[in-house]
This record gives structure tokens, sequence and C-alpha cells, in this order.
């Protein structure tokens, strides 16, 4: 494992691990290869549910939502544990039934969840919002993983050395829907942000019927009213929102999680001549399946 700090001729900082010639944010534990392993040995239950989202694709929403419904409680649940970050004791302490999340390409995750003994929730949301998303994300943490000008993060998002896990938003993206087409196996519920925004009901619906938990309507709407983008705000911003494994990063633990909550924010901070590299760029890598992702961007 190497520890990797680059400056590039802008005087922008990235700094990931890079681990079998491959990149993951610092924040994983140790060598890297000890944490993967450990990951992929994780003994799961089939009551167990994972979720999987690249990094500022609405991960906290998602969590927050599908854990009252798997609960049959309204109640905020806070950040979730990440297993490629946590000490897997932790996890393997959890309560019943449990939750768990990971930013992981598929290749990575645990061997029982691809061999369909638990559920798994996959989301996805257009890179242009997460790329703008992840680099505001950056700049309010301390000791990030990137310090400086959004071009200089946006032509970092657009390679394979960036600070995510094991790589970019289209490897990530193309490795997941590659698996959810043609592992038989797999348990998954594939979700997109821009959807959820657009008609949250018709999701939650969708997502209590995939964990086969109260669907009544009146706790239905319960659940919808409880995620709403304020009220997460205002439930993340008490000591529910702390949390011990990122007091590196500040405010006690509490991640700077929710901003806008909105689709087509993006237009905002990319330059026309930004626009245009991040659209051939997307065609060149994801011109095989953008047909079947259908990726919204407002």
């Amino acid at each position: 494992m190497e520890y990797v700090r680059k400056t590039d001729n802008q005087g922008n900082i990235i700094r990931f691990k890079r681990f079998q010639g491959r990149c993951f944010n610092k924040d994983i534990p140790g060598n890297v290869g000890d944490q993967l392993e450990k990951v992929a040995n994780l003994q799961c239950r089939p009551d167990d549910v994972l979720l999987c989202t690249y990094p500022k694709s609405g991960t906290h929403w998602l969590f927050n939502t599908a854990r009252m419904l798997q609960m049959g409680i309204i109640q905020y649940s806070g950040t979730p544990e990440m297993i490629e970050h946590q000490d897997l004791r932790v996890i393997d302490n959890m309560k019943f039934p449990r939750m768990f999340h990971t930013h992981l390409n598929y290749q990575f995750i645990p061997k029982m969840a691809k061999d369909g003994q638990l559920k798994i929730i996959y989301l996805v949301r257009n890179p242009k919002d997460v790329a703008c998303s992840s680099h505001i994300f950056q700049s309010k943490l301390q000791n990030a993983s990137y310090t400086g000008n959004f071009d200089g993060f946006l032509n970092a998002f657009l390679s394979e050395e960036f600070l995510g896990y094991d790589g970019s938003w289209f490897t990530h993206t193309k490795e997941w829907n590659t698996a959810r087409l043609t592992n038989p196996d797999l348990k998954i519920l594939f979700l997109k942000f821009e959807d959820m925004k657009k008609n949250l009901h018709t999701n939650i619906v969708q997502i209590a019927k995939f964990l086969e938990v109260n669907d009544e309507e009146r706790f239905l709407k319960k659940v919808e009213e409880a995620v709403g983008f304020e009220n997460l705000k205002k439930e993340h911003a008490t000591r529910l929102g702390e949390s011990d494994r990122w007091k590196h990063l500040g405010d006690n633990g509490r991640m700077p999680i929710y901003r806008k909550g909105i689709v087509g924010d993006w237009k905002t901070k990319f330059t026309v001549a930004q626009n245009e590299k991040f659209d051939e760029v997307f065609e060149e890598k994801m011109e095989d399946i953008s047909a079947s992702l259908d990726i919204v961007y407002e």
C-alpha cells in the first residue's frame, strides 16, 4: 500500500491510498488490503441490508428512508456504518435487523452478498451533481482528501486517480451495472436519485416491497414526510448527526451532508468548457451502457 499526495499544476492537492494499482479513500484503515479481506468475508444474514452508493449520491437520504421502513419506526438514524471504514466487530455486534453501507466497487463487497444471501439497494446519481456536491463537501472538511479549486477537482474526478473507492464514478457505475445485469444470484434493487426526487412516494413503496416490510399506506406517508430534505437536515444538526468514526474530519463527526439536495445544481458551478469536457469523457467511458442507465441531469 502506498499513501499518495499529488499536487497538480494549479497547486491543488489530492490524497489517497494506492493498493495493487488502485486508488482508495485515504481513511480506509491500515494497508487497505487487510480491510478489504475482512469485508469480503463478512458474515451476513438473510435479513441484512447492504446499501451501495458512490459518494455524494444520496446515501444518508436512502439510509434513513430504508431504515425507517426496515424498523417500522419513524426515527432518524444518522449516518450508516460503512463496512470499509469500520472495525467490523462493530458490524458484528449491531442489533438485528442490520443495515450497513459501502462506497466500494462491486468486486469488493461481501462474498455472501454476491451469493444472494442478503438484500442490496443500489442508488445512482447523475455524475455532474455528484462532482459538484463532492467538491463542496471536501471544502468543508478538516483533513480533507482534496484541497483546491473545482477545475482541479473535476480533472481528478474524470480520471481513475480519484479519492473514491477503487476508481472513478464511471468505473464504479459500470461495474455495478454489469453485476446487476449478469449475476442472477444478486438480490438487488436499483434506484436513481433523480427518480426519488421526482416521485419519492413511488420509490418508498418500491423499497418497502423489496424489503418485505410494512407497506400500509398511512405508515408510508409518514416515512415520506419524515425524510423530506428539511426534516433530515434539522435532525442531522442535533447530536443524532454526530459520529465518533468521523471526528477527525470536524464538527464532532457530523458530516456536512445536507446542502441543497436538488437535481441540476451542477449548472451553477460548471463552466461551458468544463461541461463540454465532461460530456466528452462521459461519452467515451459510458457509451456502451448510457442508454440503459438513462441519466437525468436536470
